[in-house]
């Protein structure tokens, strides 16, 4: 989770950079800001899931600064000594509103909601897009990956190949990178279940457009495009003909 602070005091930035760091170290602090200009900036091109706001900061309040935005696609956190502001801050939908100094079993909570909104944010673009992909019986053009620190939009074709490792699955990409998703070989399949997808193995699934050759040697093997050699399982044999045979039409 990638998290912005808004606040005109150093030392209270510095202060609650230390309790995250000690409470919720995965939260990267990917910018501060201390202006409602500087935190329009920073936040529009950080593009943060998170944002821990001040209310009264250098140029204005926190208000005036969420007023920029034409859409608000982040959480908030209001941290301030300002308490008369609160109802107004929720009707920008802040996750919590916290009095400085910050408690930190409340800040605690409050980031603990802000995932939980996240995680249902994200639950309903995955259902969103299994929705478009169930009115079509082709491939899905794209599909909504989350990993440990962000949610990838990928389009489908630049999927090289999936390999399972235990209860998770790494996508490698026609990049060069990868994403590992806390989720099993066996659900992907099911969804990438056309022609263009092709399970050699119970532990790798292949995009048969970036497929090379079959080699028969040492009981088969499937070569790619980048050179990666997989194994081929000798049920699957004939089965992976009958997918490029299909696919080529």
């Amino acid at each position: 989770m990638e998290a912005i602070i808004v606040d005109d005091e150093a030392p209270l930035r510095e202060a609650l950079k230390a309790l995250l760091k000690v409470s919720h170290p995965d939260i990267q602090i990917a910018g501060e800001a201390d202006s409602v200009s500087t935190g329009f900036q920073v936040i529009s091109s950080k593009k943060p899931d998170l944002v821990f706001l001040d209310v009264e900061i250098n140029e204005g309040t926190a208000f005036d600064l969420l007023s920029k935005f034409e859409t608000i696609d982040f959480k908030i956190i209001f941290v301030t000594a300002h308490n008369e502001y609160a109802i107004r801050a929720f009707k920008f939908s802040a996750v919590d509103y916290l009095l400085k100094p910050v408690d930190p079993g409340e800040l605690n909570f409050a980031v603990s909601k802000a995932r939980e909104s996240l995680k249902a944010h994200f639950d309903k673009l995955s259902l969103k897009l299994l929705l478009e992909s169930s009115r079509d019986e082709r491939l899905p053009k794209r599909v909504l990956l989350k990993d440990h620190d962000s949610i990838h939009l990928i389009e489908t074709d630049e999927i090289v190949r999936c390999e399972a490792e235990g209860n998770y699955t790494k996508f490698y990409l026609a990049n060069g990178k990868f994403l590992l998703i806390s989720k099993t070989l066996k659900d992907f399949d099911s969804l990438f279940s056309s022609n263009q997808f092709f399970r050699a193995h119970q532990s790798h699934l292949v995009n048969l457009k970036f497929f090379l050759r079959l080699d028969k040697a040492d009981g088969g093997s499937i070569v790619l495009k980048d050179g990666t050699t997989l194994p081929v399982a000798t049920r699957k044999k004939e089965h992976l003909m009958e997918k490029l045979a299909a696919y080529t039409k």
